[in-house]
């Protein structure tokens, strides 16, 4: 079975992406979702034909009620029973023919005990004559960063150049793999939006989750076309940069182990430790460098730090786009965050 994790803040796509996702799935009643609804009572969504049906979780929350994307994701997380696996999304997703069946196929496919799938997803829209189009052209897309201030963030690389690959980030719009996760890795309710997916990255990987992308795609994201969909940062800079705050601090005592914030279970995990995942990765945190291929996107082939060069090779994001001014641009159809 799969648990489908949602944190939605009312998104009118929803229904849309739920009904999607049934029609699609090979053993939809094999389904179950644990959905975190934020709703507007004055902009309401037709959600009742789900909320009917038992393979839907609810928590209801208004958006006056809301404490921002990771801790809704962290809510609907706990919805999670014992299925065998999970599959994080958004709201506002598109999926093809047999999806279930075709994750559990590469999941399974993998060499490893604990595989978990996740890639920056491919975008899809519906042009102004209700036609479907999908990104095609990106292949499997590496990920690779592009700033690197308070935290880093990621737009698309260029395609794999053969798969299987190994992923240096999870992507939170797409995550699927072992349903144990939802309780060896839980959500920190208390990030926010901006460095969430390098802190769930850091603590699944030293919990002992091997990170791959998936050799074919087949859930898409919704590109806005009209411009980013109502998000909890809608309520104002000091609310923004309040939880913003918080949520840096202890991102910023997650990389350097410092003992400044009592994280709990929100920690590194056990398995790995942090330096293990700068040498896969190509992260020195301390001095805020990395290693050439994480700004290109190459994937780490096992690991990325190989011998002590790798680590003299090591720069900062600005050092490297430097003289690197098509670096800059992004070669992708939409402006990352706003896909997102």
């Amino acid at each position: 079975m799969i648990f489908i994790s949602i944190a939605s803040y009312t998104d009118p796509e929803l229904p849309r992406t739920l009904r999607d996702c049934l029609d699609n799935a090979r053993w939809p009643a094999d389904l179950r979702f644990g959905i975190c609804w934020q709703g507007d009572p004055a902009d309401p969504v037709p959600l009742n034909v789900f909320r009917s049906d038992k393979r839907f979780r609810y928590a209801d929350y208004t958006i006056a009620e809301s404490e921002g994307g990771t801790w809704a994701r962290s809510i609907a997380q706990r919805f999670w029973e014992g299925e065998t696996h999970t599959l994080q999304i958004d709201s506002h997703m598109k999926f093809d023919e047999n999806w279930d069946v075709r994750l559990i196929e590469m999941l399974e496919a993998l060499p490893c005990d604990k595989p978990l799938l996740t890639v920056n997803t491919p975008v899809f829209w519906f042009d102004d004559d209700g036609r479907l189009h999908r990104h095609t052209d990106r292949g499997i897309p590496t990920s690779r960063v592009n700033h690197w201030g308070e935290t880093t963030w990621v737009d698309y690389g260029p395609p794999h150049p053969r798969l299987p690959a190994y992923n240096r980030f999870i992507t939170g719009n797409f995550v699927f793999t072992l349903g144990r996760w939802n309780e060896e890795v839980p959500q920190d309710p208390d990030h926010y939006y901006w460095g969430e997916e390098l802190n769930l990255t850091v603590r699944s990987w030293t919990s002992g989750y091997d990170l791959y992308v998936p050799s074919e795609i087949v859930v898409w994201h919704m590109l806005h076309r009209a411009g980013p969909p109502r998000r909890h940062w809608e309520k104002g800079d000091e609310v923004v940069n309040a939880k913003n705050r918080v949520a840096y601090a202890r991102l910023n005592a997650l990389l350097s182990g410092d003992g400044s914030v009592d994280l709990g279970p929100y920690a590194l995990g056990k398995k790995r430790s942090l330096h293990d995942y700068e040498v896969y990765a190509g992260f020195d945190f301390k001095n805020k460098r990395a290693h050439p291929d994480v700004y290109t996107g190459r994937p780490p082939d096992p690991v990325t730090i190989r011998t002590e060069a790798d680590w003299q090779r090591c720069i900062t994001v600005e050092e490297f786009f430097e003289g690197n001014p098509e670096r800059k641009a992004l070669s992708s159809l939409e402006d990352t965050s706003e896909a997102r």
